[in-house]
């Protein structure tokens, strides 16, 4: 009698335990470890409550039924203990159930193969609870958790194969026997268990992997649009700027004239006139640009960044060996020149005035080409987790996501690095 109890009570505490890891497993505990804890403690004493009680004075049947009732109750107190809703975490806690029920039957009747089965039949339902719990920590939990926020749809399903097994161990005079009795019935009723999540998880991972793969189209959809938006307004920066060298072409012809008028001056012997002429036209006069590469929308932006960054007091070092002609489209280039050079300008005018400012631009060509813009940033300055630039501004951040999408669209090696406080991005295409 004695052996009997402390045999039973060990398997009633491990199947106790093992139920409340398992549950936790599948489910988020609201203050993480220490939910698990009070959940383990409350349930291993009312199991080994109850279990003692009924072996002195009942027999299996009725604990069987008192531990459903118990097992049911339970699933009640434990709820606060959860961050689920109370319908996810009933789905949750009856697939515990469910799974708890089938471990039962299946370590009872392999028990039997063994020398001393009350202990063998413990042993068996210890390792069958680690391969499960196992099996969902490492394979099966992503897709139970959507399983679960999907549990109006599967409730039916896990609520149905409750109740058929739970019929088995409360409508019955003797569990043993209808164990042992029902052995066929119970072993296609875990099977049919078994397949029916088995289909259920298949059937989300599967939609899982499509749902995946529309959100990635339609990120790619988002860059291409992005970019062409983007270059599209680089393409009216540029035509704007073109406008400006007529201009300026307009201005040289002007100019033609003038010197002809100097010399006419100066043919008739009046210097002061011509002095005064040309002292006026080189204090209105514009200066001429710098050529800093062959491209002309790179060129372009960045004569203008260069610029805005000479007015607010910073260096720049600039060595650029960038063709007229590329084998990708020289304006959406352009667009990733200036987007990462007004980046660089906008970093170092936050600097203190301490700090060093300047910027250094340096584009090589060995085969691909290289692109590098290094400048001093704040100590605070980091990464998110996909090694970008992170925004702290809303509205900020774009101009990183169309340099992205360029890379993306080229097969081009884009790196951003934060070392020393020096910010450094790398383009390799």
């Amino acid at each position: 009698m004695m052996n009997d109890l402390i045999s039973n009570a060990i398997r009633g505490s491990v199947t106790a335990i093992m139920n409340v890891l398992l549950l936790f497993t599948l489910t988020k505990a609201r203050h993480g470890n220490r939910s698990m804890i009070i959940a383990l403690v409350i349930v291993f004493i009312t199991d080994i409550a109850s279990t003692f009680y009924l072996y002195l004075f009942s027999d299996l049947t009725t604990l069987s039924r008192v531990n459903l009732i118990t097992i049911i109750m339970l699933g009640i107190v434990l709820k606060p203990l959860s961050k689920e809703s109370f319908a996810q975490w009933m789905f949750k806690y009856l697939t515990a159930t469910n799974i708890m029920m089938m471990i039962i039957f299946i370590s009872f009747h392999a028990g039997k193969f063994f020398p001393h089965p009350q202990y063998a039949h413990t042993l068996i339902r210890l390792l069958l609870y680690i391969l499960v719990i196992l099996l969902f920590q490492y394979r099966l939990l992503p897709l139970y958790q959507e399983t679960s926020q999907n549990w109006p749809i599967f409730s039916a399903l896990v609520f149905c194969i409750f109740l058929n097994f739970s019929y088995y161990f409360y409508a019955t005079n003797d569990i043993q026997v209808t164990l042992a009795t029902s052995r066929i019935s119970l072993s296609l009723l875990s099977l049919l268990a078994a397949v029916a999540y088995g289909t259920v998880f298949s059937s989300l991972k599967r939609l899982s992997a499509l749902h995946d793969l529309e959100i990635e189209n339609l990120r790619i959809q988002n860059d291409r649009a992005l970019l062409a938006h983007a270059t599209a307004t680089m393409g009216e920066r540029l035509s704007l700027m073109d406008q400006v060298a007529q201009q300026l072409s307009i201005a040289s012809h002007d100019r033609r004239h003038y010197h002809g008028m100097l010399l006419h001056l100066l043919e008739q012997g009046d210097a002061k006139e011509a002095i005064a002429s040309l002292r006026q036209q080189i204090a209105a006069g514009p200066s001429r640009g710098i050529t800093y590469c062959q491209n002309k929308a790179v060129q372009a932006v960045t004569a203008y960044y260069i610029e805005l960054a000479t007015s607010r007091g910073i260096r720049c070092d600039i060595d650029l060996d960038i063709p007229s002609s590329m084998p990708f489209d020289s304006v959406a280039f352009a667009l990733v020149v200036a987007n990462l050079l007004e980046n660089a300008v906008e970093a170092v005018s936050a600097l203190p005035d301490r700090q060093q400012r300047c910027i250094q631009f340096s584009c090589i060509r060995r085969g691909r080409l290289m692109l590098q813009i290094s400048n001093p940033c704040l100590q605070e300055t980091t990464l998110g987790p996909d090694g970008l630039p992170q925004a702290n501004e809303s509205g900020h951040g774009i101009g990183t996501k169309s340099v992205v999408a360029f890379a993306e669209q080229y097969q081009a090696e884009l790196l951003y690095t934060v070392k020393d406080c020096t910010f450094t991005v790398r383009l390799l295409i």
